[in-house]
């Protein structure tokens, strides 16, 4: 007889994700079925339960039913669990009822590696990445397409009333009555489906939503690339740059418009610093945001957008034109003055927020020997937003500092890389926001586990939590040792902690 400890080898990660979990406090994460009862069958306790998820996740094995499996067969489970082998539903409603605890103990980790110096804390990259949500795209509607499915349904009502009317004229009468029976079945399901509609397209106004989902009503068709939308979640990152490790995250189902402030900072309290530099893509380049961060002292090196006008010469560009702050006017390539009335007025775009600009022109456009390469219309205008300063700003130290921004792929794109490519986690299996956030947290979590050893080596990091751990001890951690058949050591002879070979 042997102890399943000898199967183990000493630097197998799943001692790390043993180690690791036993160190945390779970009740104060907020993890349910902690402690067992002293009455009755106890439950599955909860560090068991988390065991086994993160190792599922961090081989690419997270259905249920799978998991269930492994725990049958699968010897490191066995080792890992105790040879406990709890149903998939036990499995899968500990994933279900513990999607804060899961965040909370991502940020555990978080803690960790920051006390073990594997952030560089100064520089961080923001990016987005969309999870298929377990929602069809027939089972999302927005008004145009409740409008088109209503049209659709109307146009062929009145085809099948014209089936019917045809169906008199026939001779064979049974051969008519077969017919009506039929094209009458068809009318009342159409009828149904329109009562449908007509319920869907109320509901989406009581809402104030502009799109509803009847599978995941929290999923929202979302653009992935070049005009192609899938019904998904948005999981925002956060990377640092020193080792490519993901500090904070944060799931939505809106674009990343908006987000760069907000996921910075919340970067910025979990490494504990009060000033950072973040980078972006051209997704995030929004005037209110860059100001938000200039604010909290983010420095921003935000892509942005190419606004050349294909019409006007190269000469004739807008970033030609000379502003003067202290006149508040624009001076053209050819010494014309564009000045403004001062008044702002709001300026809408479909997809993006909306800000106030103010509006510059000038009279000498009609007697400008260039205006063909200046303009189409009767004179050049140019709008100037209430962030230009800021916009103005951040585009600068783009270009400046281009070395620094090309850092933001191998900072963002490795984490993705790893999630989506290689451990294929493109969808989610869960609904709602709230679960779809704490899948994401054993995800992040498991990504960060397998860097740490990838860059530290098992034995190393291993070294380092059992420090950690012992400068954490709660006196009240065993209790539930104490209560389970199964020894601590996981090396009894005989019984459930053994394997006879």
């Amino acid at each position: 007889m042997f102890s399943l400890d000898c199967l183990i080898a000493a630097d197998n990660p799943v001692r790390v994700i043993d180690l690791f979990v036993d160190q945390l406090q779970l009740q104060d994460l907020g993890f349910i079925k902690v402690k067992a009862k002293l009455e009755g069958r106890p439950p599955y306790e909860a560090k068991d339960l988390l065991k086994l998820y993160y190792y599922g996740y961090l081989n690419r094995i997270r259905s249920s039913r799978r998991l269930e499996a492994e725990c049958i067969r699968n010897v490191e489970v066995w080792w890992l669990m105790h040879q406990l082998t709890p149903a998939y539903h036990t499995i899968a409603d500990f994933r279900k009822d513990n999607s804060k605890a899961f965040k909370q103990a991502f940020k555990m980790f978080i803690g960790f590696l920051k006390g073990e110096d594997m952030f560089g804390s100064e520089l961080i990259a923001v990016d987005g990445t969309k999870l298929r949500a377990q929602n069809n795209k027939k089972n999302t509607f927005n008004e145009q397409k409740l409008i088109k499915s209503l049209a659709y349904i109307e146009n062929k009502a009145e085809e099948y009333i014209k089936e019917l009317d045809n169906c008199d004229a026939l001779e064979d009468k049974e051969a008519a009555e077969l017919k009506k029976k039929d094209v009458t079945k068809k009318i009342d399901e159409l009828d149904e489906r329109k009562k449908n509609y007509k319920q869907l397209e109320e509901k989406l106004k009581e809402s104030g939503q502009k799109q509803i989902s009847l599978v995941d009503e929290e999923s929202r068709s979302l653009p992935i690339k070049d005009g192609i939308t899938d019904v998904c979640y948005n999981v925002q990152a956060v990377g640092d740059s020193k080792h490519s490790l993901i500090v904070a995250f944060d799931t939505m189902n809106s674009t990343d418009q908006g987000q760069l402030s907000v996921m910075a900072d919340k970067a910025m309290e979990a490494l504990g610093v009060k000033e950072i530099t973040a980078l972006a893509d051209k997704g995030y380049h929004v005037g209110k945001d860059l100001n938000e961060c200039k604010e909290r002292q983010i420095t921003t090196i935000v892509a942005y957008p190419e606004r050349n006008n294909k019409n006007i010469d190269p000469a004739y560009q807008t970033d030609k034109f000379i502003y003067n702050e202290q006149q508040d006017n624009y001076t053209c390539p050819t010494g014309a003055v564009l000045t403004t009335t001062g008044n702002s007025y709001e300026k809408k775009k479909k997809g993006r927020a909306s800000y106030f600009v103010k509006k510059y022109e000038t009279q000498s456009c009609f007697t400008c020997p260039f205006k063909a390469f200046c303009t189409k219309g009767k004179n050049r205008i140019i709008e100037r937003s209430e962030w230009q300063d800021i916009i103005d700003e951040n585009n600068q130290r783009v270009d400046e500092n281009s070395d620094t921004y090309k850092k933001r792929q191998q900072i963002n794109e490795h984490p993705f890389g790893t999630i989506k490519r290689s451990w294929g986690y493109t969808y989610t299996l869960v609904k709602g926001m709230v679960k779809v956030d704490g899948e994401m947290a054993i995800i992040f979590t498991m990504y960060n586990l397998r860097r740490v050893m990838s860059i530290l080596g098992i034995n190393a990091l291993i070294e380092r939590l059992k420090k950690w751990k012992s400068g954490q001890t709660n006196k009240k951690q065993g209790i539930f040792r104490d209560l389970c058949p199964y020894s601590p050591n996981r090396s009894i002879m005989g019984g459930i902690g053994s394997l006879v070979l």
